[in-house]
């Protein structure tokens, strides 16, 4: 078993800093349902990607066998359901409420990993995982008093529940297929699969979508897509999935930072919840394992 690269958790540290904008950049995005949303920001991030490999991009599909085809169209069909539960969730309830539940996707990736490939984690890894998680729960229990809903709640753990899958997708697909080039293709799926249930999705009737709303959308395309997600799909294929689990604490914590510069300032059970956080990655990452497949 190798260490870890310092490189590897730069990669892992640059994709939660990326998704921590996400559920600012939505909350931003007034007047629009979480289908015009999501379509939006997988169409960006899609169209972003192919621009930088597209022929590389087509020749990688077409050299794929029918279990990576297979592979490509479920993680498009999960990142585009990922998304309309979590966007669906994050309008309605609170951002703080939001963002904490994020942090219950270690377990999600974890899980995945172990059930779909066997890359159980060792005792330190199961230590610092539980510390995030308990953290996470600290946090959502402060979050959010307002606009907090349990239909919302609900809807963010169900996408987290779909992330581990999402994930364990990226994995089973190995090195197949480029990551630029599966990312431009799930996220081109995904916006297929959410275009779908535009017509279905209900917008809040108290806004009218400006100019503002629609760059909050690029914004989520270039950011947290484009970006972001990107690189968690690359991590996952060269990073143990212990590591991996950890964007999402560290996105709850960007999350809060950001939200907190636009006037939603955590309390002290928040701010307690974020330092189990930071000590369940901090113990996570010393005891990682190299995993790799």
């Amino acid at each position: 078993m190798s260490e870890i690269r310092p490189r590897e958790l730069l990669l892992v540290a640059l994709a939660a800093a990326a998704a921590a904008t996400s559920s600012p950049l939505a909350k931003l995005a007034h007047g629009l349902s979480f289908a015009q949303i999501g379509a939006g920001r997988c169409a960006v991030g899609a169209l972003v990607l192919l621009a930088m490999a597209p022929r590389a991009t087509w020749k990688a599909l077409a050299g794929l066998d029918a279990r990576g085809r297979i592979a490509v169209l479920g993680g498009g069909v999960l990142l585009g359901l990922h998304f309309a539960l979590f966007l669906g969730g994050l309008l309605a309830t609170s951002l703080p409420a939001a963002a904490a539940l994020v942090s219950l996707e270690p377990l999600a990736v974890v899980v995945a990993a172990w059930v779909a490939f066997g890359a159980r984690p060792n005792g330190r890894e199961q230590l610092g995982i539980a510390l995030a998680t308990a953290g996470a729960a600290v946090v959502a229990r402060g979050a959010g008093h307002g606009e907090h809903t349990l239909l919302g709640d609900g809807l963010v753990i169900g996408a987290v529940v779909v992330f581990g899958v999402y994930v364990a997708f990226a994995r089973w697909i190995g090195s197949a297929m480029p990551t630029t080039s599966y990312a431009a293709c799930v996220y081109a799926i995904a916006a297929c699969v959410l275009c779908i249930a535009v017509p279905l999705a209900p917008s809040d009737a108290r806004f009218t979508p400006s100019c503002a709303s629609w760059l909050a959308v690029l914004g989520l395309g270039l950011i947290p897509t484009a970006v972001g997600h990107t690189l968690i799909q690359r991590a996952s294929r060269r990073v143990p999935a212990s590591i991996v689990a950890l964007v999402p604490p560290g996105e709850t914590l960007g999350s809060i930072a950001i939200g907190a510069t636009m006037g939603a300032w955590p309390s002290m059970i928040e701010w307690l919840g974020a330092i189990l956080v930071v000590i369940g990655a901090s113990v996570a990452v010393l005891g990682a394992k190299d995993a790799r497949m």
